[in-house]
């Protein structure tokens, strides 16, 4: 099937895979910058509006590096399977991998899905060690913690069995190469991903009421020790 894009410009090819770009994409990086330097003034209320706004343009790669980051490593993982991909699309929603064949078996389906899951688990691991090795209060760690959100978000999506994300196409294949059907597996996915998300919702749910002082006393330390120059 062929992906016909009449508003994306290619503006970069990535291991061999050209990366289009709809127009609307370009309203995510304002508007994440906008948010972070909500968070930054959040953390130390008593930091201007420049300092807040330099914060923020710190750590705006972060969020990107992850979501984007992770949909350009499943180009290698691909490549690797033989079965390459065609494009990247980047728009306001999640990025798309988008392949012109996918009349290949179980197995290189699920190939194809593993590169976005290993990059974002690696990444996740390293900004753990920088979080780990950055003094407390410090802007290298309110950096890294951004960078730990980020990649531990992505990751925790791609994971869940979601037909439109990689813990689903693993386990819809998983299931077509143990004998069912794709349409029988596609409903198997169905239902495990209401109720993975329901699960989800549940414990985050649970975990902020049952952490809602910490979470308080947390914001309130951070607007009262400034101890980092920015």
């Amino acid at each position: 099937m062929m992906h016909k894009l009449t508003d994306a410009r290619t503006v970069i090819h990535f291991n061999g895979v050209p990366v289009n770009v709809r127009p609307i994409f370009w309203i995510a990086p304002p508007t994440m910058w906008l948010m972070l330097t909500w968070l930054a003034g959040k953390r130390r209320p008593e930091r201007s509006l420049g300092q807040r706004l330099l914060v923020a343009l710190l750590g705006l790669p972060f969020p990107f590096l992850a979501d984007v980051g992770h949909a350009l490593a499943h180009t290698e993982s691909a490549k690797r399977a033989g079965a390459p991909m065609d494009q990247v699309l980047l728009s306001l929603d999640m990025p798309r991998t988008l392949y012109n064949n996918n009349d290949v078996t179980p197995a290189i389906h699920r190939q194809r899905s593993l590169g976005g899951p290993i990059y974002s688990a690696a990444s996740l691991l390293g900004s753990l060690l920088w979080r780990a090795l950055s003094a407390p209060d410090s802007l290298s760690r309110e950096l890294a913690d951004i960078a730990c959100l980020s990649h531990g978000f992505i990751l925790t999506g791609a994971l869940l069995p979601l037909p439109i994300v990689d813990g689903g196409v693993i386990l819809k294949w998983t299931l077509v190469e143990q004998g069912y059907t794709p349409e029988d597996a596609n409903a198997v996915v169905k239902k495990a991903g209401v109720l993975s998300l329901a699960l989800l919702s549940g414990v985050i749910t649970w975990l902020l009421w049952s952490r809602r002082e910490a979470i308080r006393r947390f914001w309130a330390a951070n607007g009262r020790t400034p101890n980092d120059p920015v």
